[in-house]
């Protein structure tokens, strides 16, 4: 009794929000940083690579999947940030919202990095490529932490919680 954290039978939200609640928000930055990775990779590939005359940079379609990024990429930092403060603060949704955060990060990151590898073509399979290291390693990024089933449950319990109490937002 004497080494116990919290009250008896808060076992659970002690070792979520004491040790999964910042985990989970460094995940959804390492998602950030690693779509941030791919989206300067296939910036530069784009610039660089001609077909049929033109840059990739010049083709309306590459144009469109690189601004679709770097929208995702801010948004997902953006919710990773608010996660954080919320941590930091000692916020009562900080469990909720590190499960948003790192849910949409990391959907985000599967977006932003099937894009990328995209503009790279068919040499971005290929394991001289730099792509395709950021590539496979954010797969692994989904099961970091909780995959986002978990996190979904995370985030839907606190819903309901906040039903209960009449403080639905």
């Amino acid at each position: 009794m004497a080494n116990r954290l919290g009250k008896e039978g808060q076992g659970l939200d002690v070792a979520l929000g004491g040790f999964l609640t910042p985990s989970r928000i460094s995940v959804g930055m390492s998602c950030v940083g690693l779509a941030e990775r791919a989206q300067e990779l296939a910036l530069d590939y784009a610039e660089r690579r001609v077909t049929f005359g033109k840059k990739l940079s010049e083709r309306q379609a590459v144009q469109f999947m690189l601004a679709e990024n770097a929208a995702d990429i801010e948004a997902a930092k953006q919710l990773v940030l608010h996660a954080a403060r919320a941590f930091e603060a000692g916020g009562e949704d900080a469990s909720m919202l590190s499960s948003m955060a790192k849910m949409t990060a990391v959907s985000m990151l599967t977006r932003v990095t099937d894009k990328a590898l995209q503009a790279h073509g068919g040499l971005g399979y290929w394991k001289t490529s730099p792509i395709e290291r950021v590539y496979r390693d954010a797969r692994a990024q989904r099961f970091e932490e909780g995959t986002n089933e978990i996190q979904k449950t995370v985030v839907f319990r606190e819903l309901l919680r906040r039903t209960a109490r009449g403080g639905a937002r």
